[in-house]
């Protein structure tokens, strides 16, 4: 049996091999394809082999989304568009993770990794050039894994937040009335 960085560096030149017009559904799929290996590689090996087949590309998965949506039942008009964990559930199956598996994966935080890789790609308006520069990404989900969080400068302990109790003699029909004098 093959390494896992063997199937992993394999999986990565498969996909980044694919070429696709910019924004095209192939070219998502093939992102999200690299995200998934960059996660799987800390936490699926399973994944890493299954996405390093070369009989499984991001064409193939795209036209098995599309008789997914094509095919769902319940659905009077036919559609192809599909929710965001749907469409990854079903990247997952094309490749060979059994659907109660994927859903798993999904919840254990692959999703989560998916929707932060998403946000990389975008600056806040008014963001500056350099304070972007200042921190930089880690390059890989290996090394974003083995990343420390920042703590807390000044170090102070977490507070509950006050809450105030409501009075027992607090009623709806005293609200509805000081509603009234508003209205």
């Amino acid at each position: 049996m093959a390494d896992i960085d063997e199937f992993y560096i394999k999986a990565k030149e498969k996909l980044e091999a694919e070429s696709f017009q910019h924004g095209t559904p192939e070219d998502v799929i093939r992102s999200i394809c690299l995200e998934w290996l960059e996660w799987a590689r800390i936490n699926d090996a399973k994944a890493v082999e299954l996405l390093a087949d070369a009989a499984k590309d991001t064409e193939g998965t795209y036209k098995a989304m599309e008789n997914f949506a094509r095919n769902k039942e319940g659905k009077k008009v036919k559609c192809v568009k599909l929710e965001p964990l749907e469409a990854m559930a079903c990247i997952m199956e094309y490749y060979g993770i059994a659907p109660g598996e994927a859903h798993n994966q999904l919840e254990a935080g692959l999703m989560y990794h998916l929707m932060m890789a998403e946000c990389r790609k975008y600056k806040p308006y008014g963001a500056d050039e350099q304070a972007a520069d200042t921190a930089p990404a880690p390059t890989s989900a290996l090394e974003a894994a083995k990343a420390t969080p920042v703590s807390d400068p000044e170090n102070k302990p977490y507070e509950k937040p006050k809450l105030e109790e409501v009075s027992p003699s607090f009623s709806f029909d005293d609200f509805d009335s000081e509603l009234e004098g508003l209205l």
